[in-house]
């Protein structure tokens, strides 16, 4: 497979009969990116990646430890703060083509983004790569749009030239063959995210839930937004408690526990208020989000902790005024 010239890697490169797709990898690092191994043809985490996304390393020693053992791995790129990147997941989910989607909704709010590299996916969706401003993070945010995801924060992409096995069927046969990621472009030329897409990532609803990639929070399978399947008759009496705790988790995992633009209180109030209140005091529905708040940021100081539990030897050594 051809790779653009910022990550190519020539056949007699000396690395490759040991690294195989970590020479690759460590061009991922070079351009500021943090990388995680896959199973070998799969797109979860390799199993030396015990915390996942959250042991993503932008450091060599990690690629000579981890490719070095497991050559074949495939290769992940962490989003959100830990590489600097917001990508827009285009997939084909339920029917709905999230290419066809995007570029509708971009035509129909007068939108555009920036041309810029993009990768072909497996299942013949696309991934498009855009850099996010520095300081600026926030969490992924899951079917934003049917069959559209923003990965940011604790989502990561498969990328080049990882080849995954996609399951086939012709109605009287099925198998499965192995397709690879293709970039279109080069990443070294990745372009800044535009500022209403940022703006559009912190304050839009999706059918989607954030699951904790670290510690498993939230991993059960997606949920509708609750904000919006409660809006119009509220929280169902004789469930209200209940139903406000996992209401209120599902916001602030969203957004965050800190909730900086007061995304989750709004969501959660606009449900309370065509909630009936008749026994369900303004001291038990404030403390009930409380503890959802409270739950959130120990799942978020979990996942901290995961991330700091990275091996020694996967951490960057070079001395502070050179970083």
């Amino acid at each position: 497979m051809s790779l653009p010239p910022s990550i190519y890697v020539p056949p007699g490169d000396p690395d490759l009969p040991r690294l195989g797709f970590g020479t690759v990898a460590r061009r991922y690092q070079a351009l500021g990116w943090a990388v995680l191994a896959l199973a070998s043809r799969e797109k979860r985490p390799h199993p030396v990646m015990r915390h996942g996304v959250l042991w993503a390393s932008r450091y060599p020693d990690m690629v000579e430890q981890v490719w070095g053992q497991h050559p074949s791995a495939g290769i992940g790129i962490a989003t959100g703060a830990a590489s600097g990147l917001l990508v827009v997941d285009l997939d084909l989910h339920g029917g709905a083509d999230g290419t066809a989607v995007w570029k509708q909704w971009l035509a129909e709010n007068r939108l555009a983004v920036p041309p810029g590299p993009w990768v072909a996916t497996p299942s013949g969706g696309q991934h498009h790569y855009y850099r996010l401003p520095p300081g600026v993070d926030m969490p992924q945010r899951p079917r934003i749009l049917p069959s559209v995801d923003l990965k940011i924060s604790g989502g990561y992409v498969g990328a080049p030239p990882t080849v995954i096995d996609v399951t086939w069927s012709d109605g009287k046969r099925a198998g499965e063959v192995g397709i690879g990621y293709r970039w279109n472009g080069d990443p070294a030329s990745v372009p800044m995210a535009p500022d209403w897409i940022i703006t559009w990532a912190l304050s839009a609803v999706s059918a989607g839930q954030d699951g904790c990639a670290g510690n498993g929070y939230g991993s059960g399978g997606s949920l509708p937004d609750l904000a919006a399947f409660y809006a119009e008759k509220g929280l169902p009496v004789g469930m209200r408690n209940t139903g406000l705790m996992v209401l209120a988790c599902q916001q602030f995992r969203r957004y965050g526990s800190r909730d900086r633009y007061r995304m989750a209180e709004a969501a959660i109030e606009a449900v309370l208020a065509n909630t009936i209140r008749d026994g369900f005091g303004a001291a038990e529905r404030q403390r009930t989000i409380a503890s959802a708040r409270d739950f959130i940021a120990r799942c978020e100081r979990e996942d901290q902790e995961a991330a700091a539990s990275v091996p020694p030897e996967w951490r960057d050594r070079s001395p502070l005024w050179h970083r």
